[in-house]
C-alpha cells in the first residue's frame, strides 16, 4: 500500500478544469472556460501591457509611428 495520496481528478492542461482521471480521454473544454484560463496564464503581460505601450508612445519611433498612422489615416472630409 502506498502512503503517497493519489488523487481522483487531474486539471485539463487547455481549459484548467477539474477532470476525474478516468474521464481525460473524453474530457470536452468549454470554450470560454478555455480563453479565461489562458487569459489568466496571460495575466503578467497583460497588467504590464499599457506601461508598455506608453514608453513606446513616448519614444521618437512611437512619435513617428503615431504621426504616420495619422498621416495615412482616411479622412472622412476629402
Amino acid at each position: 500500500m502506498s502512503s503517497f495520496f493519489t488523487s481522483q481528478h487531474m486539471p485539463c492542461t487547455e481549459c484548467g478544469a477539474s477532470v476525474r482521471v478516468s474521464e481525460h480521454d473524453t474530457h470536452t473544454c468549454d470554450p470560454e472556460r478555455r480563453l479565461e484560463y489562458h487569459l489568466f496564464q496571460l495575466r503578467d503581460e497583460v497588467a504590464t501591457f499599457d506601461d508598455g505601450l506608453s514608453a513606446y508612445l513616448a519614444s521618437a519611433q512611437g512619435r513617428f509611428a503615431q504621426w504616420l498612422a495619422e498621416r495615412d489615416r482616411p479622412d472622412a472630409n476629402r
